[in-house]
């Protein structure tokens, strides 16, 4: 934890552990509250039961509590320790200081409770309100220069013995070797052929479809497969199997905006960790007779394919009969959602890296086979649509690819 101040820190959500009965709780200020949780309690293992916090009874000098329940027996079940996390997360929005009291007995679910503790604290006879100055204090050790000198001193040590390998020698007389090769770059930047080891669940299909798409950012259909394979000496019907290598011309299908496309087609269907992902439909603002109106880009691949983080920002999750399961990535203004997952590997609100698995590919909600729905969208307090607490505007991915 970087350095803070008491104040910053006792300000916000003070989560801590307590072991042993809690008689002593610090004191709030200025009307805030607190709130004990007892985990031994179904309301916590149930999915989102703390929506209305409210609902929870009250307790004395500012604390509200969260009782155990009698005779409860912890859940070994997985998807209810999630729901725990999850409540728990709530909760934490809505108090200025939370304790979980944990149970005396080793528990290996607790593990992540406790790791989330700024401190677990013995309560017998004991000032928790000092006990946290104190914890707050030893993380913020004083960083004078010499306590710096002592900490980084291996930086030094470790330059000087690199050093030698960075200082250049410059032999005598040496003849260059090197030739100008920007003709030949040129010349055959745009030759070549596709060479594919075919794998397993691997159709000639679905490669000339990733092909055209790739070399030509369009959406295939069956007549554009059937008349690629054909210029390949190849059809539907051709035997092949795990293992043989294909080697396919370059598409040549027209697309005067092809260059300008590209750049945002390889970054949508470098999101699935599939190198065969294609673009099955792009974004549609408005229904015409023969065009539904499609407020995103569909890409198509494996089901199970891991989907990985267009940026660094905030997990949010939601689920509807249509989209089915989803999740959100969000960063300031911008946002972008994946729907039809099959899992999501995130928790609302959690932070997520780019390039992190994020969920994978499926069919929930309205699909006709396994593929991920993403919608972009610019975050604003007005917008039209919303995701959990999220409200934002609908865009064309590939216009916000380019804005950004």
């Amino acid at each position: 934890m970087r350095k803070a101040t008491l104040e910053t820190i006792l300000d916000k959500a003070c989560f801590f552990g307590l072991r042993g009965s809690a008689q002593t709780l610090p004191q709030l200020q200025n009307g805030k509250k607190g709130l004990l949780i007892e985990l031994a309690n179904n309301n916590l293992f149930e999915k989102n039961s703390f929506n209305d916090v409210a609902a929870i009874p009250g307790f004395s000098d500012g604390w509200q509590k969260i009782q155990s329940t009698p005779n409860f027996e912890f859940p070994t079940e997985k998807e209810k320790w999630i729901n725990c996390y999850a409540n728990i997360n709530r909760l934490k929005r809505h108090f200025a200081r939370i304790a979980v009291v944990l149970p005396d007995e080793k528990n290996d679910y607790l593990d992540s409770i406790e790791k989330s503790c700024i401190a677990v604290f013995n309560t017998t006879d004991t000032d928790i309100d000092n006990l946290l100055r104190l914890k707050i204090a030893e993380i913020n050790i004083p960083k004078t220069p010499l306590f710096l000198a002592a900490k980084y001193a291996w930086i030094a040590v470790l330059l000087l013995c690199v050093l030698p390998f960075f200082i250049p020698s410059i032999p005598e007389g040496q003849i260059n070797n090197l030739r100008n090769i920007t003709a030949d770059v040129e010349k055959y930047s745009e030759k070549g052929d596709i060479i594919h080891v075919l794998k397993d669940g691997e159709s000639l299909t679905q490669i000339a479809r990733f092909a055209i798409g790739k070399y030509n950012s369009l959406v295939t259909t069956e007549a554009m497969v059937t008349k690629y394979l054909k210029e390949n000496e190849l059809s539907l019907e051709s035997k092949i199997k795990a293992g043989d290598t294909l080697r396919l011309k370059l598409p040549a299908f027209t697309n005067t905006r092809h260059k300008a496309m590209q750049p945002a087609w390889n970054f949508f269907t470098g999101l699935l960790n599939d190198s065969l992902a294609y673009i099955t439909e792009l974004y549609n603002a408005t229904q015409t007779e023969t065009k539904r109106r499609h407020d995103g880009i569909d890409i198509g691949g494996r089901k199970g394919t891991r989907i990985l983080a267009p940026f660094s920002g905030t997990a949010w999750t939601a689920e509807d009969e249509r989209g089915g399961l989803m999740i959100a990535i969000a960063r300031e203004k911008d946002l972008l959602i994946f729907m039809h997952c099959d899992q999501r590997f995130y928790l609302n609100g959690q932070s997520v890296m780019e390039g992190d698995p994020i969920a994978s590919v499926g069919t929930s909600g309205h699909t006709t086979g396994p593929h991920v729905h993403i919608a972009a969208g610019k975050i604003t307090p007005n917008g039209e649509r919303n995701i959990s607490s999220i409200r934002y505007t609908v865009l064309d991915p590939f216009e916000w690819y380019k804005e950004i």
